[in-house]
């Protein structure tokens, strides 16, 4: 299993989790936090531009949502999956990411680009030239 097979399955157990916690309570926002914690541990080199990309995950997608008890969907779940490609310097799942979420990835990266590996960064700005981001 690839690290996105294992990010999709870790969502849907998250969201399996939560639901049988909080029952009819249960809202996208409570998963959205966990999975912030999953994605930094899932890349403990890059945890703090991985929490950075949640946070803006969770802010543009889950809390505007008009269904919070649908959250986090396919559809975003799909977007939470192309950050996470991004963080391994891959394209591969990135069709779905908008030209502003391009743009937002690419000036949070800018802001944490002192703390990454130097290899990491390269390749993400190589990433971010190609996507016009930059």
């Amino acid at each position: 299993m690839d690290s996105i097979q294992k990010l999709y399955s870790d969502v849907e157990k998250i969201k399996k989790h939560v639901r049988a916690e909080k029952g009819s309570s249960y809202d996208g926002l409570d998963v959205a936090s966990q999975i912030k914690s999953l994605l930094a541990r899932t890349n403990p080199q890059l945890s703090s531009l991985a929490e950075s990309f949640a946070d803006y995950w969770t802010n543009t997608y889950i809390r505007p949502s008009a269904n919070p008890a649908d959250e986090p969907t396919r559809e975003n779940v799909d977007r939470l999956a192309a950050m996470q490609s991004l963080l391994e310097g891959s394209v591969e799942f990135t069709e779905c990411l908008s030209k502003s979420d391009w743009k937002e990835l690419c000036a949070l990266t800018n802001y944490e680009a002192e703390d990454l590996p130097i290899d990491t960064l390269n390749s993400m700005m190589s990433i971010f030239v190609d996507k016009q981001a930059l």
